[in-house]
């Protein structure tokens, strides 16, 4: 979907100027002409950049900034601001997301444009199971910022401009060390990297392999170019950095310009990491079952087609076993629902010690159970099941204080199905669906012949 950029500017020139070179780019561009009508604009397109050109009075434009990028509905929106060097800093305080040069070229335009937008998009979700990002910096832990430049003066320099500015740790680097603290799991929260370190344009190759990295992928990233190298700034941006700096760091605006950009840059990467973390939590809770903490029906089954598709392509046999706690009902009406959920939570956790690391366990509703096992053929299956039905029986559970504490006895009978190298014929789809239909008639077979028993489906005996 094509991004919506909002243009305001109060000089007809620069904001046609603008439009033009953003809508030959393919953006939706929409101009706003007067200071006072860009906040209704904002609430009614909803763009996803508000670039606001030098056209209005100072004052006033920072002011508005300041509006637009503070609590509310519209502070969600990035804000580019266009304006001299020297108001740069007021800019960044002002809220806006970057400042740039009223007379910036297009290139660079372009490629900050392209980073602002990547940097608003919403978190995707993140496989779990996969390596993770860095940890967020939270409470009293001070962020890392790790300095990779292409002398130690400079960097003993830049930390001591920057630590009287920024509340953090500082550490000094060289390209293998950064990487190396990487691999061991110690990424920094941000890196401020030079962009040519002993070789032109090394450190956008160190930005790329960082950005590449599970543990390092997540960081905020500032890369700081020579006043001569200008044109390394554009690539900076494309290649994934957050912001780009002077190397120079020349009086105290540019020091608290820079100071202010890795501020933002920080609290980026948090907002990011939280972003995640959310993400990640409803993932778990759409697949898992907030009782007991196993999975859930709408994950168990799809899953099992998977384990089915996978058995197919590895020619291995795999078991499904189908549970169910006997007369659990009874429980309830004897000691509370209460009760029974502590019943229910502490057979999971029998369920998910017998099976091990190697089975996927569900609940599939009620006091009925779900466990695959794969690669398992049908003597493994059932010796799992039985070691189960031995671990639900022999051991009581105790019961909650609110229900009468004591303890209780309870049985399980499981229903065990294995498919075999000669099932294949079938799509992983039916497979799984057949493997699970036998299960559940072994189930009901094993019910039918007094319950707390396993019974192994026999496909001459269902016949």
């Amino acid at each position: 979907m094509t991004a919506r950029i909002l243009v305001a500017d109060g000089v007809a020139t620069t904001r046609i100027t603008l439009k033009v070179r953003l809508s030959a780019a393919c953006y939706d561009v929409i101009t706003a002409t007067a200071i006072d009508q860009i906040a209704g604009l904002v609430e009614e397109v909803r763009p996803d950049l508000v670039i606001l050109g030098n056209g209005f009075p100072e004052g006033e434009a920072l002011q508005l900034c300041e509006e637009l990028s503070g609590a509310g509905p519209h502070g969600s929106v990035p804000i580019l601001m266009l304006v001299p060097t020297r108001s740069r800093l007021a800019a960044l305080q002002a809220g806006a997301a970057a400042a740039l040069d009223p007379e910036i070229n297009d290139q660079m335009l372009l490629a900050r444009v392209r980073g602002l937008l990547r940097d608003s998009e919403p978190a995707l979700p993140v496989g779990l199971g996969m390596s993770e990002g860095a940890t967020p910096f939270e409470g009293l832990q001070s962020p890392r910022i790790a300095l990779v430049t292409d002398s130690p003066s400079r960097s003993q320099r830049w930390r001591q401009l920057l630590s009287d500015r920024i509340e953090a740790r500082f550490d000094i680097r060289n390209p293998e060390e950064a990487l190396s603290a990487v691999r061991q799991g110690r990424p920094a929260d941000l890196y401020l990297i030079c962009a040519d370190l002993e070789q032109r344009g090394d450190g956008l190759q160190l930005l790329s392999e960082l950005r590449s990295r599970h543990g390092s992928r997540n960081a905020g990233f500032v890369i700081a170019i020579a006043p001569d190298r200008g044109e390394m700034a554009a690539i900076a941006l494309d290649l994934g950095a957050g912001d780009v700096l002077p190397d120079t760091l020349a009086g105290p605006d540019e020091i608290d310009a820079a100071a202010m950009a890795l501020r933002m840059q920080l609290a980026r990467k948090t907002r990011g990491d939280h972003q995640r973390a959310e993400v990640r939590r409803h993932m778990v809770w759409a697949m898992t079952d907030p009782l007991t903490g196993l999975y859930n029906r709408r994950y168990a089954l799809p899953r099992l087609s998977e384990i089915a598709r996978d058995a197919i392509i590895g020619d291995r046999a795999f078991s499904v076993l189908a549970m169910d706690l006997d007369h659990f009902k009874s429980i309830n009406d004897r000691f509370g629902h209460a009760a029974g959920d502590a019943v229910l939570v502490a057979i999971s956790q029998r369920i998910g010690d017998a099976l091990g690391a190697e089975g996927m366990a569900a609940r599939m509703g009620g006091e009925e159970f779900l466990a695959v096992l794969c690669p398992c053929d049908g003597p493994g299956a059932e010796a799992v099941a039985e070691r189960l039905r031995l671990a639900v029986q022999d051991r009581p559970i105790a019961l909650p204080s609110l229900s009468g504490g004591g303890q209780t006895r309870v049985t399980v009978s499981v229903g065990v199905a294995t498919a075999l190298p000669s099932d294949r014929s079938a799509w992983p789809e039916q497979l799984a669906r057949e493997t699970l239909e036998r299960a559940d008639r072994a189930l009901l077979a094993a019910k039918a012949a007094g319950r707390n028993r396993v019974v192994v489906f026999e496909p001459a005996r269902a016949a």
